[in-house]
């Protein structure tokens, strides 16, 4: 339907890493896919979600939009499989849209529910599409409100209270092997924020030594400096992996970094001591072939999740509050939505009353002959006023038509604008005003010129009905 809502995507629950990753867009691409999403699959307004967890489209429907052609756009527009990923997708429209963009945002679909970077990921997706000019009044409205409700979730529950992030689950995940940090020496592979939330949590864990391996030394370094750890060139990248008893890469690469044809040197060296590697870049930095080598072991974003259940085990109430938060948030943007799509009929409703009116005003001075000022002001008022009462329930009752839930309201605008003849495809069969009124009877005449000797008989009537703004 022209003007929805949808949501439209992977994530880590519907599809694996290496599927999600075919599809993952850098950030400094996202006008180019943005542009392409518009044109190939009929969006009139989008953004671009693309994280470790998720690569999903939020978007509002132009005239000729087809939901199923989202994601083979995107394929096609990545030079992905678009065959491999159809099983895995998911489609949202309307209210489910919104709620889904509204839980993203608040935190509650991440793998790790309660952390606290998705809204900033989201944030920044929605600026690149402002920036891009694929953002309008929908997507606007849609995403103002979705920060308001993160920040509402954050402030009003404890859902980000004990929460983690990929990042310390990571570590989490190398103590569970290790058991005391302390003895290990960790190699940080990358510098974005993902790489330092690792290396933060590293140097709380106690980690004997850290190395950061960057392609840009600036970023590398000042890493190296936060942690307290040490830079080191790309080039010394397979010294340091020698060296390392943990590893965790998060570059942002577009192909993995770290392979067996890298390793195999590399895991010769080792004397069989084991290499323990948690990629969590999507991406993925690290190629799978790495485990076919021995004394490799090798985990991803997938793997940490029986770590992140139990961290959600503990905050499940906290979770529940805030989704039951979400939902009434949802529900005033659900409304807007509402209001904003049949306010358009509504007032050419309105338009088309005080078509009838004039017109039989004109029609009725006419047979009355000389009218005074006074006279036909008290006329026009009543016309207006009866105009007014008239459409007040069947305007009234189509703006709250969602509350009773009997008919919906796309069905009732509809019936709405095939009886009146209203929108823009009646446009061509619609008459004039005077055309579509019943002509006037001899007793209409006579009934209004009993009125006319008279200047004060109306009295004012309900003021014009407003249309809702939202």
């Amino acid at each position: 339907m022209s003007g929805e809502l949808y949501a439209i995507g992977v994530d880590h629950r519907s599809a694996p890493v290496e599927l999600r990753e075919q599809f993952a867009v850098a950030d400094d691409d996202h006008a180019r896919i943005l542009a392409g999403l518009r044109e190939r699959a009929g969006l009139s307004e989008a953004m671009l979600v693309s994280t470790c967890n998720r690569v999903e489209i939020y978007g509002v429907a132009g005239g000729v939009f087809a939901p199923e052609r989202v994601l083979p756009a995107l394929a096609e527009l990545q030079r992905a499989d678009g065959e491999a990923i159809v099983d895995h997708v998911f489609v949202r429209a309307a209210s489910d849209a919104a709620r889904h963009i509204f839980r993203v945002t608040s935190s509650l679909e991440s793998l790790v529910v309660g952390e606290s970077q998705i809204l900033g990921q989201v944030k920044d997706a929605f600026d690149r599409a402002r920036d891009s000019g694929t953002v309008g009044p929908v997507l606007d409205r849609c995403l103002s409100l979705a920060f308001k409700t993160a920040k509402r979730v954050r402030t009003e529950t404890e859902i980000a209270r004990g929460a983690a992030n990929v990042s310390s689950v990571a570590v989490e995940l190398a103590r569970s092997i290790f058991g005391e940090l302390g003895g290990c020496m960790a190699l940080v592979v990358g510098a974005g924020e993902m790489a330092e939330g690792a290396a933060v949590h590293l140097r709380t864990g106690g980690v004997a030594e850290i190395a950061v391996v960057n392609r840009s030394a600036p970023r590398g370094v000042a890493l190296a400096d936060k942690v307290g750890g040490h830079y080191e060139p790309w080039e010394r990248l397979a010294a340091q992996l020698a060296r390392a008893d943990i590893v965790i890469a998060s570059t942002g690469a577009p192909h993995p970094v770290i392979d067996r044809a890298l390793l195999k040197p590399v895991i010769r060296s080792r004397r069989g001591r084991p290499l323990f590697l948690v990629d969590i870049a999507v991406p993925r930095d690290v190629d799978s072939d790495v485990t076919e080598l021995p004394n490799v072991y090798l985990y991803n974003v997938d793997d940490l999740q029986e770590i992140v259940h139990e961290n959600l085990r503990t905050r499940r109430g906290e979770a529940d509050r805030a989704g039951a938060m979400v939902d009434e948030e949802v529900g005033s943007f659900v409304q807007w939505m509402r209001t904003r799509a049949v306010g358009p009929l509504l007032g050419e409703l309105q338009a088309f009353g005080r078509d009838v009116v004039d017109a039989e005003l004109e029609r009725l001075v006419r047979k009355l002959g000389a009218v005074g000022p006074e006279q036909r002001a008290a006329i026009e008022q009543m016309g207006r006023a009866i105009m007014q009462k008239l459409l007040h329930r069947p305007m009234s009752n189509l703006r709250n038509a969602h509350e009773h839930a009997v008919i919906p309201t796309a069905m009732l605008a509809e019936a709405l604008a095939a009886l009146f003849e209203l929108g823009p495809r009646a446009g061509d069969r619609r008459a004039p005003p005077e055309a579509r009124i019943p002509q006037a009877t001899p007793e209409d005449a006579t009934a209004a010129a009993a009125l006319a000797p008279t200047t004060d008989v109306l009295a004012p009537m309900s003021a014009p009905i407003r249309e809702g703004t939202g």
